[in-house]
This record gives C-alpha cells, sequence and structure tokens, in this order.
C-alpha cells in the first residue's frame, strides 16, 4: 500500500499561489485605493515593489503650506526626494507613470524644479499650478503632449493684453480652471478645439461672463467656484443647465480626492448637470457645494 502521509516539505510554498496577474492587480487596486499605505506595500516582496512604486508617483502633490494633518492620507514626497529620483531615472517607469501634478512652490524653487518634473514626466494628464508663471514656463508647458486638464491662472504666462488660447498649451485640453483675473480675459475660449469644462474663480459679475460664453455650443460644464456662503449676486442663470456655481471647502483635498479616486468637483458637475437635464434637479437650482453627495442626482 502507497504512503498517503505528506511529509512537510510538500506545503513549503516557493511561488506565489495566485496567477502574478491577479496578485498583481489586486496590490495595484489597494495601492490606488489607499495611497497612504503605498510605501508599507513596497516592502512586502521585490516583485510588489517593481509593480507597486510607479503608483507611488503617480499623483505628485507639492505644496510647502500644506500641513500633514490637511493631506487626508496622501503621501509626502519632498521636492529634493522627487528631484533626485527623476535625475537617477530618467526614461524609468517612476517618473513616466505620474499623471497629476499639484505644484505650489517657493520662489527660489520654481523655474528649475518645474522644468525638471515636467520634463520627465511627459504622461501628465492633469496641472494644478497655484503660483504666476510667467512667460518662460509657456514653452515648459507646451511640451507636454497628453494634458487635458489644467488649473492656472493664464495672464502671467503671456505679455500684458495678448493671451493666446489657440497657443499648443491650450490645444489639447478639455478641463480648463481659470485663477485669478479670469473676468477680463482679453481672448476667445473658443479658440481652445477639445474644451469641454471651464471654471472660473469670482464671486461676482457672473452673469456678465456667462454672457461671453454661452453661445459655445461645445461647453458642457460652465462652473463658477467660489468660497463664501452666499455669493455676491443671486440671479440664476437657469436657462442653461451647463451652469453651476459650486462652494468650495477645500480645493487642495478637493484635488488629492480627484487625483486618487477620481471624485472631485469636477466629476460632482457633471453628476449635477446630468441631473438637471434629466429632469431630477429644479431648473432654478444652481448653487451646490463640494461636499454634496445628494443621492438624488449623485451616483
Amino acid at each position: 500500500m502507497f504512503n498517503t502521509v505528506s511529509s512537510p516539505v510538500d506545503h513549503v510554498v516557493t511561488e506565489p499561489r495566485l496567477p502574478p496577474e491577479l496578485e498583481r492587480s489586486i496590490f495595484e487596486i489597494a495601492a490606488l485605493l489607499r495611497p497612504t499605505d503605498i510605501p508599507a506595500l513596497l516592502r512586502i516582496a521585490w516583485r510588489v515593489k517593481l509593480w507597486i512604486e510607479p503608483l507611488l508617483y503617480r499623483a505628485i502633490f507639492l505644496s510647502f503650506t500644506l500641513d500633514a494633518s490637511e493631506r487626508e492620507g496622501f503621501p509626502e514626497i519632498p521636492l529634493d526626494t522627487l528631484l533626485k529620483k527623476i535625475s537617477t531615472e530618467a526614461g524609468s517607469l517612476v517618473p513616466s507613470s505620474v499623471r497629476h501634478i499639484f505644484l505650489e512652490l517657493e520662489e527660489d524653487q520654481k523655474i528649475s524644479a518645474v522644468e525638471a518634473i515636467l520634463a520627465a514626466c511627459p504622461g501628465v494628464t492633469n496641472i494644478f499650478v497655484l503660483d504666476d508663471l510667467t512667460p518662460e514656463y509657456l514653452p515648459i508647458l507646451s511640451r507636454l503632449p497628453c494634458l487635458l486638464r489644467l488649473t492656472i491662472d493664464v495672464p502671467p504666462l503671456f505679455s500684458p493684453g495678448v493671451i493666446d488660447f489657440g497657443a499648443p498649451l491650450f490645444r489639447n485640453l478639455t478641463h480648463l480652471e481659470l485663477v485669478d483675473g479670469s473676468r477680463d480675459l482679453p481672448s476667445d475660449i473658443g479658440l481652445i478645439p477639445n474644451l469641454t469644462h471651464i471654471a472660473f474663480n469670482i464671486d461676482s459679475g457672473i452673469a456678465t461672463l456667462h454672457g461671453r460664453i454661452q453661445a459655445n455650443a461645445q461647453l458642457r460644464c460652465i462652473a463658477f467656484l467660489h468660497t463664501s456662503v452666499a455669493l455676491a449676486e443671486t440671479s440664476p442663470i437657469s436657462e442653461d443647465t451647463r451652469f453651476l456655481c459650486i462652494r468650495q471647502t477645500n480645493f487642495r483635498a478637493d484635488w488629492i480626492r480627484g487625483a486618487t479616486i477620481g471624485v472631485d468637483y469636477w466629476a460632482l458637475a457633471d453628476a449635477f448637470i446630468a441631473a438637471k437635464q434629466a429632469g431630477k434637479v429644479d431648473r432654478s437650482q444652481y448653487c451646490i457645494s463640494d461636499t454634496d453627495r445628494n443621492p438624488s442626482w449623485w451616483a
């Protein structure tokens, strides 16, 4: 009779029990859902590090004003660490995996750091710039072939009075948020060929500005962002279902949510507009908050 008792060595597992493709998917999902856990995941095994480390750099948040308590668990990558990584691993999967960048740098860090980061990250699709960038930055930003979403103060990029929305920087943009000075833009956003979403940071003069762009049928979302509880003007533009005002409670946290899980004010605006066009929201309603998650229209 054969001996059916297994020896201890029979139970030694030298390879993962799961297929590598499935195991990788599990780790990638875990990393994307909780970016704060990525540093710990990197220490599990060498193969996991190879899979997950690029995701640590998928979204880069550089801000000298934000402390750890405001990051909502988002992993911090110091600027010097990022620049060292870029300089030593140019062309590798790490810098080329970057898709989202938030820039709020101190004055002495600006041009060299911005140029180094953007030059190493050709696949970036979403940039938030909380600084005035002078014309010398325009060619740097224009060399990003995949850029789809941009938040920026446009006038400082150009000479006074000569803003050109037909410039290469804007050619692929679908979402554009204009900060500071957007009320008196001396140019036509209709020159941006693929633009579908536009947002302005103003509390007054909304009706006038809306009147200048409402004829643009390409736009699917016209958002006005503000921080006050009540707007300075209260007359809604209810006949345009693309129009809404969004009260922002924390724009940095909103950006982090958008970069990590895709739930930001743009997603909120799309859901609200779709519900309004479907008759689920009264046409007279146009003000919401970035914290709204009303189940009657948010899905």
